[in-house]
Parts: C-alpha cells; sequence; structure tokens
C-alpha cells in the first residue's frame, strides 16, 4: 500500500508504530488562536498528548488500541498532497494508517477528526460527505487500494453516544465497493485482516 501511495504522491511521508495503544490528535484549532502555543497539525502519537491550552487535562482525540503490537504505517495527509490538474486542493481527511505487513485480505483505514463543539456536530454532516467520496476517489480510483477501506469519523470532544444521522446518511456509500465509514473515538487493531470500532466511551 505505501509503494501505492508514493508511486502517485512520491512527497508523502510515513511514520511507523508498533505500540499497543496510539493516538491521533489535531491540534490546529487549538494552537492557532493560542499566542503562547506553537503551532501544530495532526500528529500521530505514541503517548496520550495534553491539551496545549490547559496542559493539566488530555488532550482529546481518535485512540487506536494495538493490542498485538502490529507493525502500522501512518501517512498525515498534507494540505497540498491531493491536488486537481488546475492545482486545487481536494477534500481529504487527516491521515491514513495501515498494516505494515499488508495483502489483498488487509484493511486500510483513513480518519477525519472534527476538534469541534458537540452541539456543532451536524453543522458537518456535508463536509463529511464530501470528504469521504474525494477520499473514495483518491484511494479506490487513483491509487488503487483495492482493499476495504474504513473511513473513521472522530468527534473527539463528543463523550455521549454518537448522532446515528452522521453514519445513517452515507447509507448511499455503500454502493461504493468495500467502503466502510464509521462513527467512533476509539477503535481496535485485532490483526492485519480485521479492525474492531468501539462505539462505547467516545470521550476517554
Amino acid at each position: 500500500m505505501k509503494s501505492k501511495i508514493l508511486a502517485k504522491y512520491p512527497k508523502s511521508k510515513f511514520e511507523t508504530k508498533t505500540s499497543n495503544e496510539f493516538y491521533v490528535a489535531d491540534f490546529t484549532k487549538r494552537t492557532q488562536k493560542n499566542e503562547t502555543a506553537q503551532r501544530r497539525g495532526v500528529e500521530f502519537l505514541d503517548i496520550k498528548p495534553v491539551d496545549p491550552n490547559d496542559p493539566s487535562k488530555p488532550m482529546q482525540c481518535l485512540t487506536v488500541e494495538n493490542p498485538n503490537g502490529i507493525s502500522i504505517e501512518c501517512n498525515i495527509f498534507d494540505d497540498c498532497q491531493f491536488v486537481d490538474i488546475s492545482n486545487n486542493q481536494l477534500k481529504h481527511g487527516e491521515c491514513c494508517f495501515f498494516p505494515n505487513n499488508n495483502n489483498k485480505d488487509s484493511w486500510f483505514s483513513i480518519a477525519e477528526i472534527k476538534d469541534c463543539r458537540p452541539s456543532k456536530t451536524s453543522a458537518y454532516k456535508q463536509d463529511i460527505q464530501d470528504k469521504m467520496d474525494s477520499m473514495f476517489q483518491i484511494f479506490r480510483n487513483e491509487v488503487s487500494i483495492t482493499n476495504r477501506i474504513y473511513f473513521v469519523i472522530s468527534f473527539p470532544r463528543k463523550k455521549s453516544a454518537m448522532n446515528d444521522a452522521i453514519y445513517t446518511d452515507y447509507v448511499a456509500l455503500k454502493k461504493y465497493s468495500s467502503f466502510v465509514p464509521l462513527v467512533s473515538n476509539r477503535v481496535v487493531i485485532t490483526n492485519e485482516s480485521t479492525i474492531d470500532v468501539k462505539k462505547t466511551l467516545l470521550g476517554t
């Protein structure tokens, strides 16, 4: 998978982790208005980070459990990574991650993080839909990833059960072969071919 992405997007950068738990955190909003904080974006981390605006509190983020220590590759997307023929930026998620040792049965995951107030969740439905469509076009048709693709939608600040409308609005996406939208702040990597999504404890 890595070689396919690099063949199409040669400037893509990857990080590898084998930790039993890692985190995808989007610091963009929390640091852009804080004059004393260093500007940060999306990060792929081994240790759960702290909130840059309140170091006494943990940063809310997407948690990925990896109990078997499987080697995972992650590509944090750059804003200029995906462009059309007119050099316009294409809509995209935060990153993709997948097993380093992969084959036709392995999973491929794209993460979209909305670090917003829980009351704003519904306002992002169309943006999420557009990003899902764009990511399918890029990875299935341009990069030629034929594996099952999970699109993990995370609202880290939301601690209660996610509104099912975020998911059920996208039933139409089932027409896309093996492209599965999932709403959760925590996923579990069982092995190279299976991801389990926890829909409880969303704020942890």
